[in-house]
């Protein structure tokens, strides 16, 4: 069994990250779950919120997603997601007002559609993730 396992966080402007972790979080539908050497495949929809991965140069590194897929196969796991942001990009005050304003926005919401309430909720969570919550 390796003791590595290989990450690949992909966007569709660039490749993020391309490296050996030795674990990865990541937000899924039920919660965070986390991927070591040796896992089983699998193919998950990932949620917006902090993906958080260790490396031996860097320690923890922590990035946010916009949502996307993780495939786990051969101790490789590719993280495919629409955009993705450091801590440092993070204006935290910011994100605080919005994470305030989307609540607001979506306690209100009374007669909006499910798609409606899916895009207010995904933006709420990516507002919560840049805050630490």
């Amino acid at each position: 069994m390796a003791e590595k396992l290989r990450l690949k966080i992909i966007t569709p402007q660039k490749l993020v990250f391309d490296g050996e972790v030795s674990e990865l979080l990541a937000p899924g539908q039920m919660g965070e779950f986390g991927i070591l050497p040796g896992h089983v495949p699998f193919l998950s929809t990932l949620f917006p919120g902090r993906l958080r991965f260790r490396t031996d140069g860097s320690g923890e590194n922590t990035l946010i997603i916009h949502g996307g897929l993780a495939d786990v196969k051969d101790d490789t796991v590719s993280i495919l997601t629409d955009r993705s942001e450091s801590l440092e990009e993070v204006d935290v005050a910011a994100a605080k007002k919005d994470t305030e304003a989307l609540q607001r926005e979506l306690d209100d919401l009374q007669d909006a559609g499910d798609s409606e309430r899916e895009a207010l909720d995904k933006k709420l969570r990516i507002a919560r993730a840049r805050v630490g919550e």
